[in-house]
């Protein structure tokens, strides 16, 4: 027993010396980090601006998007990539298609330590690039209900404690998941979907990945997302709409950012979509369009709906 609690806790010790690729059947398929390196090496440059100059970056690795493909990975419709640390990027197989991805294991010249190799896309930006990239996840396709009811974001919150310095964070007030979001969804195990004002999303789960997460109220009144368990490149700022399972928080403010997520999430959602708007006193249907053209047809809305 004793020389098999050794062999666990040095495994976990050792650096991992191979990339897994999950295909969407859940078949592993391990590529050793030296079998990368058997290929023959593209260099390419990146750019980024540090005190308004243009700074370029040099790297040496292989094209990845070509390589997966030549290797016939093709039938998915989403692809993750996960790091030694947690971190995580997803993209939907459209957005795959039109980027270009590379495998690096080499940068200014000099080669990553323990055999560490990294996801870079050269035209978007490096928060999507993967450090220490461990495992490439092909998923099918997994659709993102529309939410049977949209709530306003800052009505929900007013209704909730704002907690001074929740654990395990300091210097900051918040929304703790762990005391909202069971007024969301009784699921036990519930999807989340988080959507920020710069156009980022994130499908994660509760409590997986966000058991003792907070939604941190800034001095601005936004809110920012913070949590535990996962890397903090994964945080998002001023969230804008989330969603838990079949109900959503919408900046009320803000109906127009339906059209960009409802395209990113592959939701058939129109203008000429009716909604069903809740009021203290009534209830008014109208078209998408007119509360898009008209936001203040939202004013004092305690939730809306989608007519089917």
């Amino acid at each position: 027993m004793k020389n098999i609690l050794i062999l666990i806790i040095w495994g976990l010790l050792i650096p991992l010396t191979a990339l897994n690729i999950i295909d969407i059947d859940g078949v592993v398929h391990e590529f050793s980090y030296d079998y990368f390196f058997k290929i023959q090496a593209q260099e390419f440059s990146t750019f980024k601006e540090v005190d308004k100059e243009i700074v370029e970056n040099t790297w040496k690795g292989i094209r990845f998007d070509t390589w997966l493909a030549e290797q016939k990975f093709k039938d998915f419709a989403n692809i993750r990539f996960v790091s030694n640390d947690r971190y995580e990027v997803k993209f939907n197989k459209a957005e795959w298609d039109t980027l270009t991805c590379y495998l690096a294991h080499t940068s200014e010249g000099k080669l990553f330590p323990k055999e560490q190799l990294r996801i870079i896309f050269p035209h978007i930006r490096s928060m999507h690039w993967v450090r220490d990239v461990q495992q490439v996840f092909l998923e099918n396709y997994k659709e993102v209900p529309i939410p049977i009811k949209f709530l306003p974001l800052k009505d929900f919150f007013a209704t909730q404690e704002l907690v001074e310095n929740p654990k395990p964070f300091v210097r900051m007030n918040g929304y703790c998941f762990d005391d909202f979001i069971f007024a969301l969804s009784d699921l036990p195990i519930k999807d989340v979907l988080i959507y920020s004002r710069d156009g980022l999303v994130q499908n994660l789960r509760y409590p997986s990945q966000l058991a003792g997460a907070v939604l941190e109220l800034t001095e601005s009144g936004t809110y920012n997302l913070k949590s535990p368990q996962i890397p903090g490149g994964m945080w998002m700022k001023d969230i804008r709409y989330l969603q838990v399972d079949y109900q959503a928080l919408i900046d009320i403010n803000n109906p127009s950012l339906l059209i960009p997520l409802a395209k990113s999430l592959e939701w058939q959602l129109t203008t000429n979509v009716m909604l069903k708007l809740q009021y203290r006193d009534n209830i008014l249907e109208t078209a998408l369009g007119e509360v898009l053209a008209e936001p203040m047809i939202l004013d004092e809305v305690q939730y809306f709906e989608l007519i089917p």
